[in-house]
């Protein structure tokens, strides 16, 4: 009688142990799909941004390719420059909880077959993203850095308010907007460079397309296997 006992007792620890990990198990899934969910907005976000930023530097590299010093062309230019090569759209992951699961050894408590797999195949997919995203970053910075050599940032210079707005410092007029060196070789170098940065971030772009895809799978896998809503 005794042995029967501690053997049931040892069987009703083992079902309660392995009810917390489920508990635990099921805790982990809606919070990662609530990750994956920030993450497809995220994205969506970035692309909408960075389409523009394509379409404007197209413009701007073709008019500097056949760049005639005018006070039209020159201020198109900085119109196209100022608001389309100025910022690095990047995307952000929310790795919260794919962390939590890799970095404390929890994703063991991952038990459904297949699940471990998409997981882990979504988190290298995003730290290629990420990655790629950081190399695109490095020729955004070196292009950004040429370009200083033809325009004048300091034209787009403005004062920060209490209430978080910026205006401009002053009204520009288009004769204003003269380039710092009308040499083409500079002009010519500038827009190579500038084609380079955007041949490769419209790489990045069709990379984390393909992680919103991926996300976007990933919640509905999760959402059937655990029986979400």
């Amino acid at each position: 009688m005794l042995f029967l006992a501690v053997f049931a007792g040892f069987i009703a620890e083992n079902l309660r142990e392995n009810f917390v990990e489920r508990k635990r198990e099921k805790q982990y899934i809606v919070s990662l799909v609530d990750d994956l969910k920030k993450d497809t907005l995220n994205i969506t976000q970035t692309t909408r941004l960075s389409f523009k930023i394509s379409r404007g530097q197209d413009s701007l590299i073709d008019l500097l390719h056949d760049f005639k010093d005018t006070g039209n062309i020159s201020a198109k230019c900085y119109r196209y420059y100022l608001l389309y090569t100025t910022l690095f759209p990047n995307v952000g992951f929310n790795e919260r909880t794919i962390s939590q699961l890799l970095n404390a050894g929890n994703m063991r408590l991952v038990e459904k077959a297949g699940m471990s797999d998409s997981i882990m195949n979504y988190s290298l997919l995003v730290k290629a993203v990420e990655e790629e995203g950081e190399a695109c970053k490095e020729y955004f910075k070196k292009t950004l850095d040429l370009s200083i050599s033809i325009f004048d940032f300091s034209l787009a210079s403005g004062t920060l308010h209490e209430n978080y707005t910026v205006t401009p410092r002053r009204q520009l007029q288009k004769n204003e907007l003269k380039f710092l060196t009308t040499d083409f070789a500079v002009i010519k170098k500038y827009a190579i460079q500038l084609s380079l940065s955007k041949t490769i971030f419209q790489s990045y772009v069709l990379n984390i397309k393909e992680a919103k895809d991926k996300a976007a799978a990933l919640i509905a896998l999760l959402k059937n296997k655990y029986h979400l809503e």
